[in-house]
């Protein structure tokens, strides 16, 4: 029975090979000679996979097995890797914000907001100037930068209200930062080809950079606030510094001291900072196979290769890159575009791939986003199910994913300071997720978490 599906499944890869490869003649030459056993088949048989997906299985079993081969992981990285996790990870939703926006959320995350002190603030101290309180920061697809209050009131504004909304941007923002000196200092990068540094208390603008001519799609402080980076698709890496002189008291202002030029539109881009290192910005791109190492003291460049057998042949885009947060960025994960949802785990300043993960849904569109749990024994990436998946990093295991988007996840953000996980959709919705343990928020609008919501446990 087992070899009679066999053959009918052989002759349907056949089949449709032809078809779908437009060889009238050979198909009809094909069905005439093989009609008896196609007319035997059974109407209700399930198509098997296409050739072209059984070949790509094939391959990237052959190279699963290679890299098993090839990986020489160090005496400390085996002990980490057989060191379980502590299962406290982000596993459940805490709450759904579906009234921020009424558009496509590009980026979600968390940052304690610099404001002005409200009315109870300065009955307690006359002298305060400003003031942190944790939000929610969010980007829309309607230019907008919106801030929700997390956790506590702030003057009249309670946890979940939208306290300010700024647009500092002609386009779509793409990514936020913020200085890690001047809280009230936002870096923002957008489809409108600028980069902009807004004081988030005056809501002014405060520098704008249009250095660029196509979308910025990343942006970053680095060196303690003295650099900060930007990574567009046309194709650089613009780099600008603090200019030393400036008034006391004053927020710091830059100037572009470096221009980086590569092959490809620029995806990926991770800091890297340490005592024991320069600090470092690493950078992937398009139609390259190397990930690209440039120091930011003196713009020195290393370059590793992605591919374990050195070739130069671009097979995948790095479009997201992260730094492991427990081992001083130890391990570097690497998110592509590869089909079969390829997920790469690298030591860090090395071409060593320490383990290859698949399975998350990915295409040549998609836009995957990594981030790592403040243990750095798992991590989340978005697949294009709207989904957001959950790997056991030593174990290659896939633990979990997280339902309940209706559409895209383009924003993950981990705050690590809180354990919780912010993610963004195009189904115009922000969530908060934390693990079970912890108390749980209820939706703000229905009073009641959604069906599904909660991590789906693969045994």
């Amino acid at each position: 029975m087992e070899q009679r599906k066999t053959v009918s499944e052989a002759h349907l890869i056949v089949q449709e090979f032809l078809r779908t490869m437009g060889y009238t003649a050979t198909l009809e030459a094909y069905e005439r000679e093989a009609n008896p056993v196609l007319e035997d088949i059974p109407k209700s048989m399930e198509a098997p996979k296409p050739l072209f997906e059984i070949l790509t299985d094939i391959k990237m079993s052959q190279m699963h097995s290679q890299f098993s081969q090839l990986n020489m992981p160090s005496k400390v990285e085996e002990l980490d890797f057989a060191t379980p996790g502590d299962n406290i990870m982000p596993n459940q939703l805490q709450r759904v914000y579906d009234q921020l926006h009424t558009i496509n959320v590009i980026v979600a995350r968390t940052a304690n907001v610099a404001v002005l002190p409200a009315w109870e603030d300065l009955d307690n101290d006359p002298t305060l100037t400003m003031k942190r309180v944790p939000a929610l920061v969010t980007s829309a697809s309607d230019r907008t930068v919106k801030f929700t209050l997390l956790e506590t009131a702030h003057g009249s504004d309670k946890p979940g209200d939208v306290f300010k909304i700024l647009q500092p941007h002609d386009g779509v923002v793409l990514d936020i930062d913020f200085h890690p000196l001047y809280p009230e200092l936002m870096l923002t990068s957008a489809m409108d080809k600028s980069a902009v540094l807004t004081n988030t208390i005056t809501g002014e603008e405060h520098q704008k950079f249009k250095d660029h001519q196509k979308f910025v799609v990343r942006a970053k402080f680095a060196v303690n606030g003295s650099v900060f980076i930007t990574g567009s698709h046309d194709k650089t890496v613009n780099i600008y510094r603090a200019i030393q002189e400036q008034e006391q008291g004053k927020l710091p202002t830059y100037k572009l001291d470096q221009t980086l030029y590569f092959k490809g539109a620029v995806e990926g881009m991770c800091v890297l900072e340490s005592n024991d290192r320069s600090p470092v910005v690493v950078i992937g791109t398009r139609d390259d196979n190397y990930l690209h190492y440039v120091d930011l003291t003196d713009y020195s460049t290393v370059k590793y290769n992605m591919n374990t057998n050195k070739d130069d042949w671009v097979s995948f885009t790095p479009m997201d890159i992260s730094a492991s947060p427990h081992n001083d960025g130890g391990y570097l994960l690497v998110s592509t575009d590869s089909p079969t949802g390829r997920q790469i785990l690298f030591r860090t300043d090395s071409a060593l791939q320490l383990f290859n993960y698949y399975g998350v849904p990915t295409d040549g569109f998609s836009t995957p986003r990594n981030v790592w749990d403040r243990s750095g024994k798992y991590f989340y990436v978005t697949g294009n199910d709207n989904k957001i998946y959950c790997y056991e990093v030593g174990t290659q295991k896939l633990v979990g994913t997280l339902d309940g988007h209706k559409a895209v996840v383009r924003g993950l953000y981990m705050d690590q300071d809180r354990r919780m996980l912010v993610s963004g959709s195009f189904d115009k919705t922000a969530r908060t997720w934390v693990n079970s343990s912890a108390s749980v928020t209820l939706d703000a609008r229905t009073q009641s978490l959604p069906v599904g919501s909660d991590m789906a446990i693969d045994q």
